[in-house]
């Protein structure tokens, strides 16, 4: 796997630990006890949430350590064609040629 490919993959994992985190604190009520789906055990809301940051810490930590604090990925996203969507490579591209062709 690629180096930007990793580093998005871990991303992508930050934010939806994120997303189901803030979904957590908007949508359940903090005095209900939770179930652990693994363990079957009963939870906080609190201790979901603790639980939920430490993975986070985690995933950000393995990011440090993947890109050496960061110096190995120095430039790697400035490419403007490292887009996610291929709509917005196929505009860039077209944007591009315009800009060439009206020279």
């Amino acid at each position: 796997m690629s180096l930007a490919k990793e580093i998005n993959s871990k991303l992508d994992e930050m934010l939806a630990l994120q997303a189901e985190s803030d979904r957590l604190l908007t949508e359940v009520d903090g005095r209900k006890k939770l179930v652990n789906s693994q363990t079957g055990e009963k939870v906080t809301k609190k201790k979901v949430l603790e639980l939920a940051q430490a993975e986070i810490n985690a995933i950000k930590n393995e990011l440090k350590q993947i890109t050496n604090n960061g110096k190995k990925a120095k430039g790697i996203f400035n490419n403007q064609y490292y887009v996610n969507d291929i709509i917005q490579d196929k505009l860039i591209a077209q944007d591009n040629y315009n800009q060439n062709f009206d020279k």
